[in-house]
């Protein structure tokens, strides 16, 4: 038995492993936030759903079995987070989908019926070639956060450059080989790309954003820490586990990446508190780059704080260089202090051997606790990771003024312009 319930604003039916369908979304006209995690039964989103005018956030995470939803779910027009993780089905079954015809179920209102018609004969057209789609649209405007990761997709569409408050891109374990360009996503502060095995070149990248959560945080004050997307607590680029990259392209991501990290410090850390807490990276690579002028062979190196005083620091940049073979999992410690490196590794994903460079960022405020404690990088041991060559440079004013794309190039040195940096 239905009931409408119009002040309802959030709906956790997490993990509930017997859900196969909700009836009727007009119900609750006013919902903002839906979390359907890990409802491994469900099969189908009702039309309904494009009701949901003012829905924030949905969550389909895990949702492994299900195989279709209605096209009205991509003109959401509030809709800010949308998490489809390994939901394969509804990508692998848009190659078989035909007009479908209008249900046949007797509707309770004229105004439901002209939902479920619409949806019905907008669906998906099947693709001409064997990729699977996702339809971006100008409708998704609000969009914020996008996890279509493990969902096998072929291609991603030319379309999604309209999604221009786009700030979190979650696109691992897909088998695309090409990205479209994402220049006019001027606000992108997090690409994942681990795993994308058949991934043969990276797109020019768009210029760092110079704010990008602030007015997110203040309009959706009720999603937790815990409803955070995999990985998007965090800011950077992860390019990990990618071994059709071919060695020029290699050292072109890892220039690439230096830039974006560069740019993205200089472009937040005019105000002060930033609203981000670090940035990483993990990207290609066996050296780590040049102007990181601490540096020492090993899975260890002592740090002097003496720096971390001077009110021109800024910041602190550390980084290490690992490998993985295809039966490892780890984790880097640094300072007596649990970092995870934001990279998934078990032997499932990575069947060869690979070198990656990891570098994060810590803004001024971020550090304090670590004073006075050595830095101790180390490789999960016995589980195939070696930790190579780590190192550190302290980062105040002065070098901001200085950075260009130029000093990424991890062939080249930087002349430290800062008198309280450490020893090289």
């Amino acid at each position: 038995m239905s009931q409408y319930l119009p002040n309802l604003r959030r709906l956790d039916l997490s993990h509930s492993r017997k859900l196969e369908k909700i009836i009727d979304f007009g119900e609750f006209p006013n919902l903002e936030k839906l979390k359907l995690e890990g409802c491994i039964k469900l099969v189908e989103l009702d039309p309904s759903i494009g009701l949901l005018s003012k829905l924030v956030y949905l969550n389909l995470n895990d949702c492994k079995n299900l195989a279709s939803i209605p096209n009205n779910i991509f003109g959401l027009r509030s809709l800010e987070d949308l998490n489809m993780y390994g939901c394969s089905k509804v990508f692998k079954n848009l190659m078989h989908l035909k007009k479908p015809g209008i249900s046949s179920k007797k509707k309770k209102n004229k105004k439901k019926h002209d939902i479920r018609e619409s949806a019905s004969h907008s669906s998906f057209p099947t693709p001409k070639t064997n990729t699977y789609l996702l339809p971006f649209s100008h409708s998704l405007y609000c969009l914020r956060n996008v996890d279509i990761s493990f969902c096998r997709l072929n291609k991603v569409p030319d379309s999604i450059e309209c999604l221009h408050w786009l700030e979190g891109l979650n696109l691992r374990r897909n088998n695309f080989v090409t990205l479209p360009c994402l220049r006019k996503l001027s606000k992108l502060e997090y690409l994942n790309l681990e795993h994308c095995r058949l991934l043969e070149s990276l797109p020019q990248l768009p210029s760092p954003p110079t704010s990008g959560r602030d007015q997110r945080e203040n309009n959706n004050t009720f999603i937790g820490l815990n409803d955070v997307f995999i990985g998007r607590n965090i800011t950077g680029l992860v390019i990990f586990n990618c071994p059709k990259l071919a060695d020029s392209e290699r050292e072109r991501c890892s220039s690439m990446t230096f830039s974006w990290m560069i740019q993205f410090i200089q472009a937040n850390t005019q105000s002060y508190p930033t609203y981000f807490d670090k940035i990483q990276i993990v990207t290609p690579g066996s050296e780590i780059p040049s102007w990181i002028n601490n540096q020492i062979m090993g899975d260890s190196i002592p740090i002097d704080f003496s720096p971390a005083m001077h009110d021109n620091t800024i910041g602190f940049v550390c980084s290490a260089v690992f490998s993985v073979a295809p039966v490892s999992t780890g984790w880097i410690k640094i300072m007596n202090i649990d970092l995870d490196i934001p990279v998934t590794v078990n032997r499932d994903l990575v069947t060869n051997k690979s070198s990656h460079i990891w570098i994060i960022y810590l803004p001024r405020g971020s550090y304090d606790k670590f004073e006075n404690i050595c830095c101790d990088v180390v490789g999960g041991e016995g589980l195939g990771m070696e930790v190579k060559s780590c190192g550190y440079r302290w980062v105040c004013k002065q070098d901001l003024q200085e950075f260009n794309i130029t000093m990424m190039n991890h062939e080249k040195s930087l002349a430290p312009k800062c008198k309280i940096i450490g020893n090289s």
